[in-house]
């Protein structure tokens, strides 16, 4: 090697690397990355498709080694822990309508509309995927007059984040599986979709690397004119600060409680784990005897020979004490509600404010940590808006208030209000009535009623 080429070779060793192997190491790290293999185990576990589902029954062959018993049926249930307890935190949380605090009528009106019933099963379903993945995703843009917000499965989004501030979003990865035809086959490929603030580009990846795909376009075309928005328009909603499945907590719990589940129902059938007892066995081989027991449930022995199963006895006391111990502690770390709780159906008050007392702590984490999401998207509608002619809302500021689907006694709720009339509004009183669907419903029937009753009074008078 001549000295040119050893100072080339450290040249290209010392350059830095370009924004597509950049953007290659990115993907080709999350792709392969610990987070979001949690994420896709935190939706498997809410199907219900533990780990589980993967037992296999196992029998000696002939030379003494482990294989797979195809003629042994292994037991495999698997309970949905996951599923309840995720359905808990999105119910009690988006369980009722949202109320929305703010005194611009327009703008109120316009976030109203925005945030009708379809958003509300929206949110509960990103709820949902925040619980399972420790972050879920909402997309934002304007369409047809109407400003639309969609849900991103978050193993398909990659945050690049902006000096580390988790707030700020520098680039935004949008992996996309699409399907196209080549070489006379329909082939799986990978397309990457990089917003950044000069705009959006797409990509192909492929064996590590990106390959661009046409010419990078604007943030969102209107009315014909593209335009670059001050902030990506992707709106994080995270579970925790840190950013952590429900799964990372409760998952061994569940693999326990299914293993212990499944292997009681196999003992109760089958007589596998006994210990069997061969007088003058017909044979030679005990890989071979467990074999003809298997799969024929006969053996050969000689004059006076015999099988004496010596079965294990089930210790049904000490199996559902630690069942029973998986249980509660997979509600105790998971933050959540046992029905099954024996005090459930006879407690009322202040018992059940402390059964409810773990989901209540982790619902308002929840909501503390969506609450920077909520701020976005407030903003975003406003911005949305001007852009699309509705009115100018960059100075008007809103609230969405999230209305718990608590258990609570109706009547010392009511009479509560009742006791606050002349110290608290008619809007406090009715936004803590439990039979009070919509703040602004209720308020526009008792103007009604009003009116109703003066017009009454003044023909009673006039007659």
């Amino acid at each position: 090697m001549t000295e040119t080429q050893r100072i080339l070779r450290l040249l290209a060793e010392q350059a830095p690397p370009s924004d597509r192997e950049i953007l290659a190491d990115i993907v080709r790290e999350f792709l392969s990355g610990e987070k979001r293999r949690e994420m896709l185990t935190g939706q498997r576990y809410y199907e219900n498709r533990g780990d589980i589902l993967r037992r296999t029954h196992w029998q000696i062959g002939k030379d003494g080694r482990r294989i797979p018993d195809e003629t042994q049926p292994a037991s495999k249930i698997a309970h949905g822990f996951v599923r309840k307890l995720v359905d808990q935190k999105a119910q009690y949380l988006f369980g009722r309508p949202f109320t929305i605090r703010c005194e611009n009528d327009a703008f109120s009106r316009l976030m109203a509309r925005t945030f009708d019933q379809t958003m509300r099963a929206r949110m509960r379903t990103l709820c949902k995927e925040a619980v399972n993945k420790g972050i879920g995703w909402l997309q934002v843009w304007p369409e047809n007059g109407e400003i639309c917000f969609k849900l991103i499965p978050s193993e398909q989004l990659i945050p690049v984040w902006e000096n580390g501030d988790q707030d700020r979003l520098q680039m935004v990865l949008r992996l996309i599986p699409v399907q196209q035809y080549s070489r006379g086959r329909m082939e799986k490929r990978l397309l990457v979709r990089c917003w950044d603030c000069d705009g959006v580009q797409d990509y192909f990846y492929h064996n590590g690397r990106m390959e661009p795909d046409g010419e990078k376009q604007p943030h969102l075309t209107l009315d014909g004119k593209g335009m670059l928005l001050d902030r990506l328009p992707f709106i994080p909603f995270r579970y925790n600060e840190e950013e952590l499945p429900l799964i990372r907590f409760i998952k061994p719990l569940i693999d326990d409680y299914d293993l212990l589940k499944s292997e009681d129902s196999d003992n109760l059938g089958e007589t596998s784990g006994a210990l069997m007892v061969l007088t003058n066995y017909d044979g030679t081989d005990l890989g071979e005897f467990r074999e003809n027991l298997a799969r024929y449930r006969a053996v050969k022995v000689s004059d006076g020979g015999g099988l004496d199963i010596k079965a294990h006895p089930v210790h049904t006391d000490s199996l559902l004490a630690h069942l029973q111990q998986d249980r509660k502690d997979l509600y105790e770390i998971g933050r959540g509600v046992d029905t099954q709780n024996e005090s459930f159906g006879t407690a009322s008050g202040v018992a059940m404010k402390f059964l409810y007392a773990d989901l209540d702590l982790d619902c308002a984490g929840i909501e503390s940590a969506f609450a920077a999401g909520f701020e976005q998207m407030v903003y975003f509608v406003g911005l949305f808006a001007g852009l699309m002619g509705l009115g100018d809302f960059s100075d008007v500021s809103a609230e969405i208030i999230l209305n718990r689907d608590i258990i609570i006694s109706e009547g010392d709720a009511i009479d509560q209000c009742t006791a606050s009339a002349g110290l608290l509004s008619k809007r406090t009183m009715l936004e803590n009535h439990p039979w009070v669907i919509s703040v602004e419903e209720e308020l526009a029937r008792l103007e009604q009623e009003k009116d109703a009753n003066a017009q009454a009074s003044e023909q009673e008078v006039a007659e």
